[in-house]
């Protein structure tokens, strides 16, 4: 699924990520783990396609993503820790909108309900508060139904029940056969003290942890 060898990558001249090396099964989850800063986003952002001034060699789903064909993004889903919603369209709008740009789509209604957003479908993502666009974000990326997740801080925000309902949303997920990356800084040996984390992190296969984590 995915297969990274001697990766290299800087925004200066100072060295950022250096000769990192992992692979990812299809079907596992996989955790990048570091304190803010450590580079677990920018990963994520070149896994995706988004950062292409690497050296060494990427492979996701078969495709180098600086590279990538134009269905690359059909079987990979996005939810980033800052949501990327129009907060001037309702909830419905917004997912409506997204799921138009793929070519396979989920039933809008039940997502919104495995969220508990479905009695605020029709409103504004502008009147909604940081947990309710996190989750919405979250179910954006379920949209087309795609084998690959990219979950970077996905309970940021989140009240502890939320937090358990999208652990438990994660692992259905994982169930079906979609290999997931989660980001995150909570640490692995801490995560019972995190409503949904426990449960969440047995399932976690292989960690790639920064050395300050």
């Amino acid at each position: 699924m995915i297969s990274v060898r001697n990766l290299k990558f800087s925004y200066t001249r100072e060295a950022f990520i250096e000769e990192i090396h992992f692979e990812v099964k299809t079907g596992e989850i996989f955790g990048f783990l570091g304190p803010s800063g450590a580079g677990k986003s920018t990963l994520q952002k070149i896994l995706t396609g988004l950062i292409k001034s690497y050296s060494g060699e990427v492979v996701v789903n078969g495709e180098e993503p600086r590279r990538h064909s134009k269905t690359f993004y059909e079987e990979i889903g996005v939810d980033f820790e800052f949501p990327s919603l129009y907060e001037k369209l309702t909830a419905k709008e917004n997912l409506i909108f997204f799921s138009s740009l793929y070519q396979k789509h989920r039933d809008i209604g039940s997502l919104l309900d495995s969220v508990g957003l479905a009695q605020d479908a029709d409103k504004k993502v502008a009147d909604f508060s940081k947990g309710m666009k996190s989750r919405l974000n979250f179910i954006k990326a379920l949209l087309h139904d795609p084998s690959l997740l990219f979950l970077d801080e996905p309970t940021s925000g989140l009240d502890p029940s939320n937090s358990r309902v999208m652990k438990d949303l994660i692992l259905q997920e994982k169930n079906k056969g979609k290999t997931i990356i989660l980001t995150t800084h909570i640490c692995t040996t801490q995560p019972s003290s995190v409503t949904g984390w426990h449960s969440l992190w047995t399932e976690v296969s292989r960690l790639w942890i920064h050395p300050a984590a």
